[in-house]
């Protein structure tokens, strides 16, 4: 694992597909990230600046977990849904999910 903050809460973010909640918890757990961390992400409630985000990606046949840090909340191209619209983050690493 890169020099992550192990304290930092991550939000996962799986399009839908909860079942593959626990895949990522396993992949990333695998990696040295502490798994109590790591969360569903909330559209109504991003996460924190600092906090990381996991993403699957791409969103329906998902192969890989996008692993970002939330940089600012000042974001205006809309890549986001819901309350993660204004979120802006800085990519750390891509994650094989198998």
């Amino acid at each position: 694992m890169s020099n992550y903050d192990a304290e930092k809460n991550v939000h996962v973010i799986v399009h839908g597909q909860k079942q593959l909640f626990e895949t990522v918890k396993s992949r990333l757990g695998e990696i040295g990230m502490k798994t109590e961390k790591l969360v569903l992400a909330d559209m109504n409630k991003p996460g924190n600046e600092g906090d990381l985000v996991a993403m699957l990606w791409p969103p329906m046949a998902p192969t890989e977990i996008v692993l970002s840090q939330i940089i600012d909340f000042n974001g205006t191209n809309g890549r986001g849904m819901g309350a993660w619209a204004t979120v802006n983050q800085k990519e750390l690493q891509r994650i094989p999910l198998n």
